[in-house]
């Protein structure tokens, strides 16, 4: 294996981990042996991977996190890398941005047969991992990992932590659950911040640049993923950028 990737694993999983948990986390069945997390870039999905190796009471050294996007991932065998962690006692896989690897799907369904790996992917192409999914009928249980709720945007900025309550909860105690809600906070007093940062955890690391982080998002997404993906020429990427621009509603100054 190369020696790089256990030293970065090692520096990922030295790092402090968020007390904050998306819903997913506790959504996901951690006890399946593949498990895909899709969504857009900024969503969370790497904290999440992060969390739960911490919690996995794994040795580190039983623990890899490649990031596939990588320099030195570029002309690498995947399988080939995963089988010799295997052999030398490795029990958790996490592959972060797996749709950067060509037939990622084919690598992962070689190591569901022939390794005794639990494998955690990321990718935040979705129309990539949903054109290779197919591969991995049966083998992988895939979750989409959407952008934050106005639940999780006020737990995230500790003013308040509510449950979620399923549709039928809702249905039948509407009105017990409002007047729950209202005691502790307004609620409109809070969601215009919502709808103008909170999509993204990012806003934790500095409100005043969230739209610079948030266009940067964009930038990728239209330069790497749709570039990648349908083969896009250069001035039609140009074009893409001057159209999400255009049709994108005005934020005002502040």
């Amino acid at each position: 294996m190369i020696p790089i990737l256990s030293k970065l694993s090692k520096r990922f999983l030295a790092q402090k981990s968020s007390s904050f948990k998306r819903f997913l986390y506790k959504e996901i069945d951690f006890k399946a042996s593949v498990i895909g997390i899709k969504g857009g870039r900024g969503s969370g999905k790497t904290t999440l991977l992060h969390q739960y190796a911490k919690n996995s009471r794994l040795k580190s050294s039983q623990i890899l996190y490649i990031s596939c996007d990588h320099p030195v991932m570029i002309g690498q065998n995947l399988y080939e890398i995963a089988d010799e962690f295997s052999a030398y006692g490795g029990r958790l896989l996490i592959l972060d941005e797996i749709h950067k690897i060509d037939n990622f799907a084919s690598h992962i369904k070689a190591m569901y047969d022939f390794t005794d790996l639990q494998v955690l992917f990321s990718g935040s192409s979705a129309m990539k991992i949903e054109h290779e999914l197919g591969d991995l009928s049966r083998r992988a249980l895939v979750y989409d990992m959407p952008v934050l709720s106005f639940r999780e945007f006020l737990a995230l900025k500790n003013i308040a932590h509510f449950p979620s309550y399923p549709l039928e909860e809702i249905l039948k105690n509407h009105e017990d659950i409002a007047v729950e809600i209202t005691e502790q906070i307004k609620p409109l007093a809070h969601f215009q911040d919502y709808l103008e940062y909170g999509a993204y955890p990012f806003f934790k690391e500095g409100e005043i640049s969230y739209h610079n982080r948030l266009w940067e998002v964009v930038n990728t997404t239209i330069d790497s993923d749709l570039a990648s993906l349908f083969k896009i020429n250069s001035d039609k990427l140009d074009t893409l950028k001057k159209y999400s621009i255009c049709s994108a509603v005005p934020h005002p100054m502040r």
